[in-house]
């Protein structure tokens, strides 16, 4: 067990060159074990550098490996069994390694993956991008379903050397971008525009040819006639340097399920690790809470041009603490409060069933990822992280901290590393933002996106509602004013009570969409998207 080098180069040589065309469903099962095996790899890459050396996981993986070293039949020692029991009780990481513990790969499309949903998986190996897909039956049956499975694969030539240049200059568009957002409220528009451009080349090379394919295979009578058999929504499983692209806001995609429905996409890191956000259960049971923590820093500032009456992000918190948008008041934290410790955040993860973060730059700047890497948080059923804003102090705070980090650690704490740490810390659904976002965006995006998980949606709806917002181009980037009053309101305030405006609500005439297109594609769900979220739904429950 764990020996994930080895397993690569076998899966390997199984995945792309022993089956191919010839069986699709074996191709695409291989394909989905190297994933979910690499998946494997790169945590236990990420854990060995970041968790502490004194950690009791870390200890007791260490005897695990001298027993495996020493002796040719290490399971059947009473010290062995007796350790990995206990890791298999107490560590959500060690939960996540043990891939052979899960079912087949059709039974885990049959029972873990919702009905007509079409899993993706993509992979870059050898100057060839692999492509394997599996649409899983309508509800019905078990037995039956099991051979109504729908299976595609396929390989197309791609250039690494030229994805990796594009991507390389994407990254470079974005810390231009954050450090345009230093002393701009908007977003340049030239910049956006070229990084919008990369995309579509990437997009060109990648998905356009071979999403006629997919279309042919899984929607027979055409994406214009409606069946019962054509799926509903679609899981990415991108590879880890496939990753950073946005392929739920690729026009392809979009047009199978309708430009407006993107709630019908979500992604995840491999369908073994999708399986087992579902398996592991919390070794106890929590009461629902969500807690907010807010620009824990106190940084957010108003800038010159901006209304006097604006909220910031502290004055946000307040006001959806107290209509009980976020119902655990007293664990929930902002910077005017206090400057929240990792001690102080680590209680906020472990008293909370769902952790709001609003803030500037990096979230591992507020708790660093060696903190994080030591938390069981398997009753976290969602971490939303609406950072990424900037303004001059957020900017500095983060180069200094930046500074004291050695160059791998900061590679880690990426758009990819970010979620695998939480997954594999037991985490159910993990929303963030992976891109440089205007202070006014992020915040009016973050309260759309938890008033509607608070009124029960999931978090794929609560993100659709977050990209469907309208807003008139001249408030695009104004700030909401106090009470949560829409921008250019001149409604007075009633002190005697609470404001009920709702920012997100049918727009006027001539709105356009609120966010940019370089915006749109800067919010990624990973996990557990379509499931509603219990503490939401124990919210609904009792206003009933």
């Amino acid at each position: 067990a764990r020996h994930f080098p080895g397993a690569k180069r076998a899966l390997q040589a199984l995945a792309l060159d022993a089956y191919g065309l010839r069986c699709p469903e074996a191709t695409f099962e291989f394909l989905a074990w190297l994933q979910s095996v690499d998946a494997c790899a790169r945590a236990e890459d990420f854990f060995e550098e970041l968790l502490p050396e004194g950690h009791g996981e870390r200890v007791q993986l260490q005897l695990l490996r001298e027993l495996e070293a020493r002796w040719p039949c290490p399971s059947k020692l009473a010290s062995y069994r007796s350790v990995a029991k206990r890791l298999q009780r107490e560590s959500p990481r060690f939960q996540r390694l043990r891939l052979q513990d899960l079912p087949p790969i059709s039974e885990i499309l049959t029972t873990s993956v919702p009905a007509l949903t079409l899993v993706v998986t993509l992979q870059v190996h050898d100057n060839f991008l692999y492509l394997g897909a599996a649409c899983t039956p309508p509800d019905g049956d078990p037995t039956l379903r099991l051979s109504q499975v729908r299976h595609m694969v396929t390989r197309i030539a791609v250039q690494e050397s030229e994805l990796n240049a594009c991507m390389q200059k994407m990254q470079q568009i974005k810390v231009s971008l954050e450090k345009d957002m230093i002393t701009s409220a908007k977003v340049d528009e030239t910049l956006a525009g070229k990084y919008l451009d990369l995309l579509a080349q990437a997009e060109e090379a990648l998905i356009k040819p071979v999403i006629q394919d997919l279309v042919s295979h899984f929607w027979q009578y055409g994406l214009s006639i409606e069946h019962p058999s054509n799926p509903k929504q679609l899981l990415f499983l991108p590879d880890a340097f496939l990753w950073p692209l946005p392929f739920e806001r690729f026009a392809s995609f979009s047009a199978l399920f309708g430009s407006s429905n993107t709630a019908a996409f979500a992604r995840d890191f491999s369908l073994h690790l999708l399986a087992q956000r579902t398996r592991t259960p919390p070794p106890t049971v929590r009461p629902s809470a969500s807690v907010l923590l807010t620009d824990s820093f106190n940084e957010d500032r108003l800038r010159p041009k901006d209304d006097p009456k604006s909220e910031t992000m502290c004055m946000v918190h307040k006001r959806l603490v107290e209509a009980k948008v976020i119902s655990n008041a007293e664990k929930s934290l902002h910077g005017q409060m206090l400057t929240a410790s990792p001690e102080d955040i680590k209680v906020m993860l472990t008293d909370s069933t769902m952790f709001f973060a609003l803030g500037f730059g990096s979230f591992f700047s507020a708790l660093d990822s060696r903190h994080f890497v030591t938390q069981d948080l398997r009753h976290l059923k969602l971490v939303a992280i609406f950072h990424r804003a900037q303004n001059d102090d957020g900017f500095r705070r983060q180069t200094k901290r930046d500074s004291m980090k050695s160059i791998r650690q900061q590679a880690m704490e990426n758009s990819y590393g970010m979620p695998l740490l939480a997954s594999f810390r037991g985490v159910g659904c993990i929303m963030l933002a992976t891109e440089p976002i205007p202070v006014n965006l992020s915040t009016r995006c973050f309260e759309t996106f938890a008033k509607s998980v608070q009124a029960g949606k999931t978090v794929a709806k609560a993100l659709e509602d977050v990209l469907a917002q309208k807003e008139k181009p001249e408030f695009r980037y104004v700030r909401t004013l106090e009470g949560g009053l829409p921008p250019g309101s001149t409604a007075p305030l009633d002190p005697k009570k609470k404001p009920v405006a709702d920012i997100s609500a049918t727009p006027s005439e001539g709105a356009e969409d609120l966010l940019p297109g370089h915006t749109r594609t800067a919010y990624l769900t990973v996990g557990l998207a379509w499931a509603p979220m219990e503490a939401a739904e124990a919210e609904v429950k009792k206003k009933k």
